[in-house]
């Protein structure tokens, strides 16, 4: 069924994002505030792809929604949450303002961008990568955030999984941290494989990261909460 894919990725970060914020709710973690919101970000656009594919009313507005959410500010937000983990407060709020005044205006940019009506009256379950008019002003923006995200959760869950595996902590923090980076890096390249010709792809593999990353979350997560391994060691704990 077209749009399922994207429902299931609804389903997926939705839950995601419930047990990341009742860990916010425990530690008041900065990182834990900002994966919440990039989770929300994800559920709120999958939730808006898969009306979009399903209704008429509302179509354009819905794929808008999809694409500022979901493409543009959600995997920027989950590195600003992975990079809490290893810079100080300071240093996350400079790069936030950056992040925020790029997605500012790419978010102005898709709002002002023309659609393509017989790309959006045809959505076929892709990513959708035909529908917006080809615009530096969103488009721009959007690589930026987009490999931002997909630098630097990698980035950290790899070297706090180094760090563990050094540490002889247990492999629970090392293979949690190497699921997470390799879900985020699928979860990057559903939109590469988009834009490269294979559209039908694209929801797809991001449920195959979400569902790896997820799995990562849950070894993670399932660890003692007592440890002798400092709190850095996992990406997302």
């Amino acid at each position: 069924m077209i749009g399922l894919p994207a429902l299931l990725v609804f389903i997926v970060t939705l839950y995601f994002m419930i047990l990341v914020f009742r860990q916010y709710r425990r530690n008041h973690r900065l990182s834990h505030a900002l994966w919440t919101i990039s989770l929300f970000l994800s559920a709120f656009g999958s939730l808006a792809y898969s009306m979009a594919v399903w209704t008429q009313a509302g179509r354009g507005i819905l794929f808008i929604l999809y694409y500022i959410f979901g493409a543009l500010w959600m995997a920027a937000m989950m590195g600003l949450g992975s990079l809490a983990l290893v810079f100080s407060k300071r240093t996350v709020y400079v790069i936030t303002v950056i992040v925020a005044l790029l997605g500012i205006v790419g978010t102005v940019g898709l709002i002002v961008t023309p659609l393509s009506p017989s790309a959006l009256s045809h959505l076929d379950g892709g990513a959708g990568t035909s529908v917006v008019t080809v615009s530096a002003l969103w488009l721009v923006p959007l690589i930026i955030l987009n490999t931002f995200g997909a630098v630097a959760v990698p980035v950290v869950a790899l070297v706090s999984a180094w760090k563990v595996l050094r540490r002889s902590a247990p492999k629970r923090f090392f293979f949690g941290n190497l699921w997470l980076a390799i879900g985020v890096l699928i979860i990057a390249g559903a939109g590469s494989a988009a834009r490269l010709g294979w559209p039908g792809l694209f929801w797809v593999t991001m449920l195959i990261g979400w569902v790896i990353a997820f799995g990562g979350f849950r070894m993670l997560s399932a660890a003692p909460e007592k440890r002798t391994v400092a709190s850095d060691a996992p990406a997302m704990l």
